[in-house]
């Protein structure tokens, strides 16, 4: 499993540090994060264009791997965004409150689980 630790936009360029933990035990997978995995994680609110800079990461220290990486990558510039136009504040038509009175509510047709448990005791003293 891997995480962004980091993340940069420089104008159009993004740049994106990665980091996977080391597997401790024997029972996990011995797994290479490369470019394609990097970007199953990044958010998509970044429409990438092109690879400038790539990197492989693993899970385990055998074989010179590392455990951190960077890529950095070609994004689409991003509109500026705008304050939204705030729209004067208009009052709420006030509801009138009632009150239910206690015929209206419906009594609950489930007995507690105490109830239950003194009616099945009753009965089994009742039937010896």
């Amino acid at each position: 499993m891997i995480k962004i630790i980091e993340e940069i936009l420089d104008g159009n360029i993004l740049k994106v540090k990665v980091e996977t933990p080391l597997a401790l035990m024997a029972r996990v997978p011995k797994k290479k994060y490369k470019t394609r995995d990097v970007l199953n994680i990044i958010p998509e609110k970044y429409e990438v264009l092109e690879l400038i800079r790539e990197d492989i990461i693993s899970n385990y220290p055998i074989g010179n791997h590392k455990q951190v990486g960077e890529w950095h990558f070609k994004i689409k510039a991003a509109p500026k965004k705008r304050a939204p136009a705030k729209k004067p504040d208009q009052p709420k038509p006030a509801q009138p409150k009632t009150q239910k009175d206690s015929s209206e509510t419906k009594p609950s047709t489930k007995t507690s689980i105490r109830g239950r448990m003194s009616k099945i005791a009753k009965n089994k003293i009742n039937n010896k």
